[in-house]
């Protein structure tokens, strides 16, 4: 499997945490466990899951812990990735080279006459293409049954030995195995996290801005955000990269992403994202465009959480996270590692830090 680096242009992302405000946040975060008990932020990094915590308000970093990795060191982000790719494709959407309302065989002839054909590209967005291979628990990842499975090792990220695999999984042809991929409902009916949505995006993307995908979010994000460093997208032998899960970056870049989408971007930093995106975004798009009763808005643009307080989450397998909060000018971005194969769900404390904090 290869790596594609994306490139950087610029530092803008200033250490502003004296000793005072590191212990400030470290040592007085009082986040509850499920017991009643209570521990600091310091305390929760250090649990042995934590790789790195960073904390940005204002755009100055206030908070940053690495327990276990180097500052500078990349770390895989797993589905992290998916808001990176699908803020490319929301910039290209803006420039008027991408309509969400076509079907998704307008960009890639390859799909026609599979069951992916007239589905909207819209659909894939807001992660309602009704196609197979939803990912509700562990076997998406480990049954070679599994269109996930399949699809990750098309990519180069599963045994291509397993049993039960198509044989365009065994060559690393991903429109062949995607082609294997059936509906099983309705599009646009049901959100349903389906990483096969987010690989079709990733290769539209890059089929329409004429590049690879790093290539073409190096032109559109990674080179105008002030990056420190490169980061890296793997691809198979076929140049397929995975898009879903296989971004490498260092967890300050992480934050600068996520200060893209604050309403108040570092001085100097190259204008990324319109305010009509970060409108889009928030607007929703399903039949629901007001708050639930616990303030979250619509899924779209395979955001994991979006908030009536102007709060985005994205997360990944094993602990990565970026959260972005608007109304307080937060930031925080998360690396972890998980210690066993079944690991329990952990809430990470981001809300906790704005609200506490900020």
């Amino acid at each position: 499997m290869n790596a594609r680096r994306f490139s950087q242009r610029w530092p803008l992302l200033h250490n502003h945490c004296a000793r005072r405000s590191q212990l400030r946040i470290g040592t007085r975060a009082a986040l509850k466990n499920a017991d009643g008990s209570e521990q600091t932020l310091d305390q929760y990094i250090n649990n042995g899951a934590v790789d790195g915590c960073v904390v940005v308000h204002a755009g100055k970093i206030v908070y940053e812990k690495y327990p276990t990795i180097q500052r500078d060191d990349l770390h895989i982000i797993m589905s992290v990735t998916k808001a990176v790719v699908l803020t490319a494709l929301a910039i290209l959407e803006d420039q008027g080279k991408i309509d969400l309302e076509k079907p998704v065989e307008t960009f890639l002839p390859e799909l026609k006459g599979s069951d992916w054909a007239g589905t909207r590209l819209r659909d894939l967005v807001d992660m309602r293409s009704g196609m197979e291979g939803v990912e509700t628990g562990n076997d998406a990842y480990r049954n070679s049954k599994h269109k996930q499975f399949q699809l990750e090792a098309t990519l180069g990220w599963q045994p291509r030995t397993a049993a039960e695999l198509p044989e365009a999984a065994r060559r690393g042809d991903l429109f062949g195995m995607l082609r294997t991929i059936k509906r099983e409902r309705p599009a646009g009916e049901k959100w349903a996290y389906t990483s096969s949505n987010t690989i079709v995006i990733g290769e539209i993307v890059s089929r329409v801005f004429g590049k690879s995908l790093a290539d073409t979010i190096s032109d559109l994000i990674w080179s105008k955000m002030g990056a420190e460093h490169d980061a890296i997208l793997t691809e198979n032998e076929r140049g397929h990269p995975v898009s879903g899960a296989g971004m490498a970056a260092t967890l300050r870049d992480v934050a600068r992403f996520g200060l893209l989408f604050t309403k108040n971007p570092p001085a100097g930093q190259s204008r990324v994202l319109s305010d009509a995106i970060v409108k889009r975004i928030f607007a929703g798009s399903g039949n629901q465009r007001t708050p639930d009763e616990h303030g979250m808005l619509p899924l779209t643009y395979e955001w994991d959480m979006i908030s009536n307080k102007g709060e985005l989450v994205k997360g990944g397998w094993a602990g990565q996270l970026v959260y972005i909060n608007r109304d307080k000018d937060v930031v925080v971005a998360w690396f972890g590692t998980n210690q066993n194969a079944n690991p329990p769900l952990e809430p990470l404390p981001c809300r906790i830090i704005a609200n506490t904090f900020f």
